[in-house]
């Protein structure tokens, strides 16, 4: 009887002790904030890759896509499975790593890499950060076959080199030739860190080891987890001001040649544009969730002093909130953003007028050129004029993914003023030409493109997107008619937003379910069923509003942000 007793106590001292150690070791969450350089101009977070994986892969859209393009995600004993490794630890270094691992990737800034032409191409300076609540010796072992799998597979990286620096190991992948890529990755106890040269490695090491101050402490990004609520979200992303004017100081020279031909004045505007938007821009965020059956990205722009309040009248939006701009767009258009305000031409004179008291009077004549380039590739000349003609809605459309050209749609309030603004652009010399029971003026000069006046609405782009448009609304097959703009009425917010976005994400979808799930050898897939289902869902619908403090805007599509992530940087 005592032995019995003795070791019915033995053992529950030894469950005892087990459950302490695992609640001891268990992975308890940590700010990945703290582990990012405070000049950071770009950060972002995830808690958990299989919260978001689990997300994604619950949504209505992927219940409906993935049996049709046959695919499957086998559940149960796998997430049964990922829980226990998470909670106990136990199980293979890499599968242990990624179900337990934050991960945060901050951007730096820009390095100028010369092409063999002679060109000039900017890529970001990022790092990739992993905290793994895991020992460092299994994140050594992780690491090396994680990253070096994947070094191998994006360009053929040859054996790793191991070395030290300060006493921390890291590991070198370098392309056998050509570009000689490189992927450089390190660990300190139980943080992994990542990225393509190792001054970016050594400077989240050094946040890590105390050297260098982190981003937790900025309160902007305190701010913008509060406004956009990241503690419920499956990401977060924060930008702090001054980070939009760092990145135009890197790319406003390929901005500024549409501006002015002028090579003082493009000399001007790279030196002071990103003045300019330091001035003006605040902070701004992202975060992502599963929202109504989709994956919504919410996103926040700050703006400074009082300039929300003052651009609540131009930009209220109309009361009509119409959508006839999508009824002379052919039912395959790439994007549509559709613009409702009470009076575009007051939106435009009270946005320039807003960012113009930003800045000194010297510089206020830089923010309307930059405002008229915005309009400039849509055939508009002078923006006040044409905008004052202009009717509630307006509207700029792509019509192919693989077009550069652009569409601009009308909705006619003055129709004499817009034709002679249509006039002026196509030049004298343009010709008039039937298409249908329609007529469209064409310019000699193919750059200029055509207009034409159809249903109340002035459309102008290039000659081909222009009869597109005039041959769709003739025949009755358009935009307004297909399931995806139906259903792009969602209403996000209380109040109606001044901007709709609606774009084809099908290619993209296609590409993320190829990568995230696995196929099923006994579904084939049923390409019919997966294009009518993409039709239904292959879709973003975004909505955009003047909220307090900033700009707001969310979007819903099938993978949201993280399909744009998985189809630039996920092997297949």
């Amino acid at each position: 009887m005592h032995i019995i007793r003795g070791a019915l106590i033995f053992v529950f001292l030894l469950v005892a002790f087990v459950f302490a150690w695992l609640w001891w070791t268990r992975p308890v969450g940590v700010d990945m904030a703290a582990y990012v350089p405070a000049d950071s101009i770009v950060y972002v977070e995830a808690d958990s890759l299989q919260n978001i994986f689990d997300a994604v892969t619950s949504t209505d859209d992927w219940k409906e896509l993935a049996p049709a393009a046959g695919v499957e995600i086998k559940r149960g004993r796998g997430d049964w499975l990922t829980s226990f490794m998470s909670f106990t630890g136990m199980g293979p270094s890499d599968a242990v790593v990624l179900s337990r691992a934050q991960v945060a990737v901050a951007v730096l800034g820009f390095e100028a890499v010369e092409e063999p032409d002679g060109a000039l191409n900017y890529k970001p300076r990022a790092a990739l950060v992993a905290e793994t609540h895991t020992s460092e010796w299994r994140v050594k072992a992780a690491v090396e076959k994680l990253v070096g799998d994947f070094a191998r597979r994006s360009f053929g990286a040859g054996v790793v080199e191991r070395k030290e620096v300060d006493g921390v190991p890291f590991f070198v992948w370098a392309e056998q030739g050509g570009e000689r890529r490189r992927i450089v990755a390190a660990v300190y106890e139980s943080l992994a860190v990542v990225g393509k040269d190792e001054s970016v490695v050594q400077a989240c090491l050094d946040v890590r080891r105390g050297a260098r101050p982190g981003l937790a402490g900025n309160e902007q990004l305190k701010e913008m987890r509060v406004r956009l609520s990241s503690d419920g979200a499956l990401a977060f992303g924060f930008a702090p001001q001054g980070s939009a004017a760092k990145v135009v100081e890197v790319f406003a020279p390929a901005f500024v040649g549409g501006v002015s031909q002028d090579t003082k004045v493009q000399s001007l505007l790279a030196t002071v544009l990103p003045q300019l938007i330091n001035q003006t821009l605040g902070s701004f965020g992202w975060s992502s969730r599963a929202a109504g059956g989709r994956i919504e990205d919410h996103y926040f722009l700050a703006l400074p002093g009082d300039m929300q309040q003052r651009l609540q009248a131009p930009l209220a939006p109309s009361d009509t909130q119409g959508g006839g701009a999508a009824g002379l767009l052919p039912p395959e258009t790439h994007q549509l953003t559709r613009y409702d305000f009470r009076s575009p031409e007051a939106a435009w004179r009270g946005l320039g007028a807003v960012l113009s008291t930003q800045v000194d009077v010297s510089r206020a004549t830089l923010i309307t050129l930059a405002l008229e380039a915005l309009l400039k590739p849509y055939g508009v000349e002078h923006p006040r004029e044409f905008l004052r003609a202009c009717g509630a809605e307006v509207a700029t459309a792509t019509l192919d993914a693989t077009s550069e050209g652009k569409v601009l749609v009308a909705s006619v309030r003055d129709r004499d003023a817009l034709l002679a603004q249509a006039r002026a652009h196509l030049g004298r010399a343009a010709r008039t030409v039937r298409v249908g029971d329609a007529e469209i003026l064409v310019s000699t000069d193919p750059e200029r493109g055509a207009a034409g006046f159809v249903g109340g609405y002035l459309v102008m782009g290039s000659e081909d997107d222009v009869r597109r448009c005039v041959a769709a609304h003739a025949e009755g097959r358009t935009l307004q008619d297909a399931a995806a703009f139906k259903a792009s009425a969602q209403n996000f917010f209380d109040e109606p937003p001044f901007a709709l976005t609606l774009t084809d994400d099908r290619e993209s979808a296609r590409s993320v379910l190829s990568r995230l799930g696995r196929r099923d050898e006994t579904q084939a897939s049923d390409q019919g069923a997966l294009e009518d289902a993409l039709a239904r869902r292959g879709y973003s619908v975004g909505e955009t509003r003047l909220a307090d403090g900033g700009f707001e805007k969310k979007t819903r599509s099938a993978f949201g942000l993280f399909g744009e992530i998985v189809t630039r940087f996920a092997p297949r």
